[in-house]
């Protein structure tokens, strides 16, 4: 109890820090350009436009390429990219950053991607916990607001299965949540049953036995004189 005590007090100092950086940061830095693909189109859209398509349905002539060449009907995506999704900003970080919800989110991070697809995983995570903080609710387009580098790539024909995993991830949150508890229940008893190995205790240096003086010689016996046998002389 009192490791999982510890462990919850340690998830709750590393949210709360990771919020100031986060939040910090999205001020100092946030998408400021979306980078639509399909294919190998590549048509550069700002953020604002795609609010305001959100908002009201009105397009580019940017937009309008990207969208026949796509060939998807505009009201769909408008729908895809302002959808809002409830997820609570505490739930979600114990989620997306256990192992199950990494792999989730690097699923997701193939379609909303860094240029070099290197740690999109990463950087989504980050905008989708800023995307949450806001109001506990994400979108497509407050997580390509919330992103964390100048610009993100958007597979445009990969929209709409993004969008269900982030559905089906809020949708499973609760499950989720369990198998985390149930991992760090898992850790906590490992913790307790092993035994702790103890230090080993230094040996003092023993000092060698004193040598062995060989014993001292008898002192020779004197020389008996020698009598004389009666008879001889």
């Amino acid at each position: 109890m009192k490791l999982t005590k510890f462990v919850s007090i340690g998830l709750a100092l590393f949210l709360g820090a990771s919020a100031s950086i986060l939040s910090s940061s999205s001020t100092a830095l946030a998408a400021e350009k979306v980078v639509l693909t399909f294919g190998p189109i590549r048509q550069t859209i700002n953020i604002t436009d795609l609010e305001d398509f959100a908002k009201d349905g009105t397009t580019t002539p940017t937009l309008q390429q990207i969208i026949r060449f796509s060939k998807m009907d505009a009201q769909i995506l408008r729908g895809f990219i302002g959808l809002e999704i409830g997820l609570k900003p505490a739930n979600l970080a114990r989620v997306v950053y256990s192992t199950p919800g990494e792999k989730i989110t690097d699923e997701i991070g193939q379609a909303i991607r860094t240029q070099r697809r290197t740690e999109s995983g990463k950087a989504l995570r980050a905008a989708m916990m800023l995307a949450a903080g806001d109001d506990g609710k994400v979108s497509l387009l407050e997580i390509l607001k919330k992103y964390p580098l100048a610009e993100v790539y958007v597979d445009v024909a990969s929209i709409s299965a993004a969008v269900g995993k982030v559905q089906s991830l809020a949708g499973n949150m609760q499950s989720l949540l369990q198998d985390v508890m149930r991992s760090t229940s898992r850790t906590t008893e490992t913790t307790r049953t092993e035994s702790p190995i103890e230090p080993r205790r230094s040996v003092p240096p023993t000092t060698p036995p004193p040598a062995r003086r060989p014993p001292a010689p008898l002192p020779a016996t004197a020389p008996q004189p020698v009598m004389p046998v009666r008879g001889l002389w």
